[in-house]
């Protein structure tokens, strides 16, 4: 099967970016609110095709200032020296195991150069992603706490370049 991976940066987003992007939220079920504006608040998107279908999502986006909350990670120290997000990787079922959240990760890394990044991900029903991040150089900081959309334990982890 042959996978095209696509990095799309935020001044070059079109509308058909969007609605791929919102349609693998959805197909997710973990995100809120307006799921055709979430692209928007993105520096890049990573979406993969095949031959016939969408395949999987990933995103770099401004950082979400909660997580560094008493009420979550609880490492307000740590707010000023991240800027972005690394996120929202969504690969379909039927298409899992075959590495392709590992090569989002890798290419939106490679397209963002030495800057501090944080990812929260699902620790124990996710542990597959978890691997993917330590494997890329974050590393988990700060307390776990559970999500308010489906109750999953959440982690804070950390690529810290600067």
């Amino acid at each position: 099967m042959n996978f095209t991976f696509k990095i799309i940066k935020k001044e070059d987003l079109q509308e058909n970016h969007r609605k791929f992007f919102a349609n693998k939220l959805k197909e997710q079920g973990k995100v809120k609110g307006n799921l055709l504006k979430k692209a928007d608040r993105c520096k890049m998107i990573c979406i993969v095709t095949n031959e016939k279908e969408p395949v999987a999502i990933g995103r770099i986006k401004q950082k979400s200032e909660s997580t560094f909350s008493k009420e979550k990670a609880d490492i307000p120290e740590f707010r000023n020296i991240i800027d972005w997000e690394l996120g929202y990787l969504f690969t379909n079922a039927k298409f899992t195991g075959r590495g392709i959240s590992s090569k989002i990760v890798k290419l939106l890394l490679d397209n963002n150069g030495d800057i501090n990044l944080m990812a929260t991900t699902e620790i124990e029903s996710n542990p597959a992603m978890v691997r993917i991040l330590t494997k890329n150089g974050f590393q988990q900081y700060g307390k776990i706490w559970r999500s308010a959309i489906h109750q999953n334990s959440l982690g804070l982890f950390l690529k810290l370049n600067k």
